[in-house]
């Protein structure tokens, strides 16, 4: 059973403040406080999912022991009843990259939620959630997730670890460590269009592999990237990444553009707060996630648990050359089930959002492989 915990309501109140964030002890709800105009409308959206007489998961702030405030999506305890977070209906976290929000699964979650309890979170620092006060590297940010997900669900629970991007390098990290979070059971990780950190900086030898992700070598440069981001426009510089990593395919971009995502994502951005923590978010994987993943391969830390990549062929092999499972074979224990499936049409790095049917068979044929009813 839950344990007694009040999440308050989605909601926004608005007071003047110098700081980042403001945090309100009345409600418990953080907003973005900074040199931009915040609009409130882009920022209030829901994400479909079966949930009770709702259409719509519940969407609320969960604080957590790392000092964030975390902004989940998520099914009620109730809507599976006793089988909610057992190994047949697990409790599957979803999380996004960079420079986004949870915003990114919501052509996924309607669908998922009729199979799955879904917790759906903006990662610290990003979207709605504020940051934590003591780091942060991808270790801390599962730990924030963990720890929001546990007050809603209980300990004990199984769950499947899902993400893009920046989300699915923290969601690596919580399936390497997950003997660190005996709270929870991990069953499996379904990783989107990544391959390890270190795999991706040792790529850089090549120089345009370095100018592809250039934005690898700025973020972590802390404030200065900080400076130059916000003296272009946050909302700018988010549309202009949107541009580079975005594919080949028409369709697909539009598919990704729609439901006013990019001025969603563009909206948070041009916060101070949340380009900042992105900035941070960098700079700890050029450091503390870098050395973390070193010192696991020398020694033998692996993934163990049932392993799925989906990525995108254009991306990852056409444009950066990865041979994907070859190295995702290097980072798994021996005798871990991984697989590896590639999506193609020349859709590009936002491949939940260009590609989200693709998306959703691999999630269920994962999810079958794992015995989900």
């Amino acid at each position: 059973m839950a344990p007694l915990l009040l999440i308050f309501a989605f909601s926004f109140i608005f007071f003047a403040s110098a700081k980042a964030y403001e945090t309100l002890d009345i409600a418990n709800v953080s907003e973005p406080q900074d040199n931009a105009q915040f609009n409130r409308t882009l920022a209030s959206y829901r994400l479909a999912g079966l949930n009770g007489n709702s259409e719509y998961l519940t969407h609320g702030f969960v604080p957590v022991g790392c000092g964030a405030n975390m902004s989940v999506h998520y099914t009620e305890p109730s809507v599976f009843g006793s089988m909610t977070g057992s190994p047949q209906k697990p409790i599957t976290i979803l999380t996004h990259g960079y420079p986004e929000s949870s915003y990114i699964w919501r052509r996924v979650t309607g669908t998922l939620s009729e199979r799955v309890p879904l917790f759906v979170v903006d990662q610290p620092g990003y979207g709605l959630s504020t940051p934590c006060e003591n780091g942060t590297d991808k270790l801390t940010a599962a730990g924030a997730i963990v720890d929001a997900l546990t007050a809603v669900h209980g300990d004990g629970v199984s769950i499947i670890l899902a993400g893009h991007d920046r989300g699915a390098r923290t969601m690596q990290r919580l399936a390497v460590s997950i003997a660190d979070f005996p709270q929870v059971k991990g069953l499996g990780a379904f990783l989107a269009d990544i391959v390890p950190i270190v795999e991706e900086y040792k790529s850089f030898q090549n120089p345009a592999d370095a100018v592809g992700y250039f934005h690898w070598s700025l973020l972590p440069r802390g404030d200065f990237a900080t400076d130059v981001i916000m003296a272009y426009g946050g909302g700018n510089w988010v549309k202009k990444i949107f541009e580079f990593g975005s594919g080949n395919n028409s369709f697909a971009t539009d598919l990704f553009k729609a439901d006013n995502a990019w001025d969603i994502y563009a909206n948070f951005f041009n916060q101070l707060s949340v380009t900042n923590a992105s900035v941070y978010d960098y700079q700890a994987g050029a450091t503390v996630d870098y050395d973390a993943q070193v010192a696991d391969q020398a020694a033998g830390r692996k993934i163990s648990m049932p392993l799925h990549i989906l990525y995108s062929i254009y991306n990852l092999e056409t444009l950066s050359g990865f041979n994907v499972a070859e190295i995702w074979s290097q980072w798994v224990s021996n005798g871990t089930n991984l697989t590896v499936q590639g999506i193609g049409g020349q859709r590009g790095h936002f491949i939940i959002e260009e590609a989200p049917d693709e998306t959703i068979t691999q999630i269920n044929e994962f999810m079958d492989a794992l015995g989900v009813a």
